[in-house]
């Protein structure tokens, strides 16, 4: 329950803290930056990732191909349709483009499709190659729809050099640890990811609080309502989509809750790369994994009956 619990608990208490006190997330960014606690996140990811576990089945290739294309390239088009039907302001839109194109989150996703009796083995296959595969896609996709933003460095192979150096490095000198150096990760490593996670959000929301204290009302809530659609659409896009390619019950299961879901870790690492880590864009971010967490939570419960 603590283990849960403690990723959800500490972002609130994130949040709070930097509403109330921000010069302790301000001092931490300035002192530390965001760079350190990327780093950690994706070491001990590696770290703990077991490529051995996972059997590479001729029958996945095409629904693992098609579910990726959706997952990587499609979902950010869809982001940024929904952005300019509701209006939104750029940075909206730039959130929900962001969140939208990033890969799946690296644990919640594996353990909503097991707890839902879907296919751990394709579950655990698309988490760790769309996050690889996705270090090439995300600068292309942001490029192309946030081209004609000034506000962001959205040149694609600054983007692409900061996420090989961010998330590629750390993450197979965290495998080769354990491949190799023949050294298992210790069970309080699995806290580390979840309390970088939070102290990112406590430096993004520190940074931008007089941004987001000044954010109108109306557009707030039409933000959790993009949240929610969005959230919905990639579900229905996995479930129903995996019908139309004949995909069995627990690997449609598997891809809705892996495939179909975003990593938080890897939007705010996009936010910072880009020079938008102090705007508002976070908001639709944090809006969309919150919805994720728990519209997940249910559905998972509900398919296990």
């Amino acid at each position: 329950m603590f283990k849960k619990l403690f990723l959800p608990v500490g972002m609130v208490l994130a949040i709070v803290i930097s509403f109330l006190y921000p010069p302790v997330g301000i001092w931490m960014k300035k002192v530390i930056g965001s760079n350190p606690f990327i780093v950690i996140i994706f070491l001990i990811c590696g770290w703990r990732t077991k490529f051995g576990e996972m059997n590479f089945d001729r029958k996945f290739l095409l629904n693992f191909f098609v579910c990726g294309i959706i997952s990587l390239i499609v979902s950010p088009l869809i982001g940024l349709g929904l952005g300019r039907a509701l209006r939104l302001d750029e940075a909206a839109i730039l959130g929900l483009i962001i969140i939208a194109c990033v890969p799946p989150t690296l644990s919640s996703g594996i353990v909503m499709a097991e707890t839902a009796g879907g296919n751990v083995l394709l579950a655990m296959m698309m988490t760790v190659i769309y996050n690889l595969v996705g270090v090439v896609t995300m600068p292309l996709v942001i490029s192309w729809c946030v081209s004609g933003n000034a506000d962001v460095d959205t040149n694609p192979l600054r983007m692409f050099l900061d996420l090989l150096l961010l998330v590629l490095l750390p993450f197979f000198i965290g495998w080769a640890v354990q491949k190799f150096a023949k050294l298992k990760s210790p069970a309080w490593t699995g806290y580390l990811p979840s309390a970088c996670v939070i102290l990112l959000i406590l430096g993004f929301f520190s940074g931008a609080r007089d941004k987001f204290l000044s954010y109108d009302l109306k557009l707030l809530a039409i933000a959790i309502g993009a949240g929610i659609v969005l959230r919905l659409i990639f579900l229905a896009i996995f479930f129903f989509g995996g019908k139309l390619l004949k995909m069995q019950r627990a690997d449609r299961i598997g891809a809705m809750f892996t495939a179909g879901s975003k990593s938080l870790t890897i939007a705010l690492t996009m936010l910072a790369i880009i020079g938008a880590g102090n705007s508002t864009a976070i908001i639709p971010c944090m809006v969309f994994y919150a919805l994720q967490a728990v519209i997940d939570s249910l559905l998972a419960a509900k398919l296990k009956e």
